[in-house]
Formats: C-alpha cells, structure tokens, sequence
C-alpha cells in the first residue's frame, strides 16, 4: 500500500506547535482536520494516564517516510557491469 504524504504531513515529521504550523502557512482548520483523519497525531493530547489534557498541542505527522534502500538497485547495477565485460571499480 502506497500512502501519499500531504505537506502538512511533511512539515511535521518532526513536532510541531500549533504557532509554528500557523507560521508555516497551515491555517488552523487544516491541522484541526488532519488530525481528525489521523494523519497528524497531538502528542500531547493526553497525559500519562490516558486522561485528556487542555492546552498547547504538540503535532507530529502519523506517516513516517521509509528510508531509502538502495542496495537492490547497486546490485542490479553491478551485475548489469559484470555481465558485459566490464569490472565496477
């Protein structure tokens, strides 16, 4: 399954304040709504007893990118180099 990164998404793949996602451009309906499709998460929406907690949220995005793995295609790379003759340095 392939999912779609939103830039809000982006934008918060490391936490974010409510001010500094207003200060990024995000108008507030947009995070409100966000976070009620779980795409971002308030961190601090509860505390460490599963009570709701009022004030400063902390927003994270609930999409974490997979990093980048590029062995697969040096190895498909390298074997295309021997198959041909030549010797990958």
């Amino acid at each position: 399954m392939v999912v779609i990164m939103t830039e809000l998404q982006d934008f918060c793949q490391e936490p974010r304040t409510m001010e500094e996602l207003i200060d990024g451009g995000f108008p507030r309906t947009k995070i409100y709504n966000a976070v009620k499709r779980k795409e971002l998460i308030n961190t601090n929406s509860q505390d460490a007893w599963g009570r709701k907690q009022r004030g400063k949220g902390l927003f994270v995005s609930a999409v974490t990118p997979v990093p980048y793995n590029a062995t697969l295609l040096v190895a498909a790379w390298n074997n295309q180099l021997t198959t041909q003759g030549e010797t990958h340095v």
